[in-house]
């Protein structure tokens, strides 16, 4: 995937610096359960998170500095979910504990 859309990537930084940083962000997003603009069956090709990251990018869905999701957000998101689980864990050990 990388060299088909290298070129189209990169035009859309300023370095391949910043296209490395952007695409390992995203894949870190795509890795915590933040949702793909991909369609299915393009994902199922690839469990590659930074493939999926950069065919993502290459699609113009989520652009370098817009459209991304916002970091602090999905992770005050991620955390309350994650605590959610974690609660509803502790709630079910609780209940098997008194029968």
């Amino acid at each position: 995937m990388a060299e088909k859309d290298i070129d189209k990537l990169l035009s859309m930084t300023d370095s391949k610096y910043r296209l490395s940083v952007v695409t390992a962000k995203r894949a870190l997003q795509l890795r915590s359960g933040a949702p793909s603009v991909l369609p299915v069956e393009q994902r199922v090709r690839t469990h590659n998170l930074v493939t999926q990251a950069m065919r993502e990018l290459a699609t113009g869905q989520l652009t370098v500095g817009t459209n991304l999701i916002d970091e602090g957000r999905f992770h005050q998101d991620y955390m309350r979910q994650r605590q959610a689980q974690i609660q509803a864990q502790l709630n079910a050990e609780r209940e098997r504990e008194r029968d």
